[in-house]
């Protein structure tokens, strides 16, 4: 699997759309499309954001780790994407308080 192919099995794991990704990192769909075709690689600034979006490292996505960190991952299967949403959202709420 390659970066391109790994964004997009993220995503799709998280249950997110490209536009969902898009407007977390403040960018268009299409650059998130592109990223996914392989067509354009992520900037090192918007590769740690997308690393921080799918919760796994930035080795991860630029394959040169076969195995992301499982301590940075939440399994997301079977939950609805509102329920995903809400998760995020406590996570990110946690953080604020540490």
């Amino acid at each position: 699997m390659n970066s391109a192919e790994r964004l997009k099995n993220l995503r799709e794991r998280y249950h997110l759309s490209q536009n969902d990704v898009a407007k977390l990192l403040k960018v268009s769909p299409a650059l998130i499309s592109s990223y996914e075709r392989g067509e354009r690689t992520p900037s090192p600034q918007k590769l740690s954001s997308l690393a921080d979006i799918y919760h796994t490292t930035t080795d991860y996505l630029l394959c040169r780790s076969n195995t992301y960190d499982d301590t940075l991952l939440i399994a997301v299967d079977g939950l609805t994407a509102k329920q995903i949403k809400l998760l995020r959202e406590l996570v990110e709420t946690m953080r604020d308080f540490c």
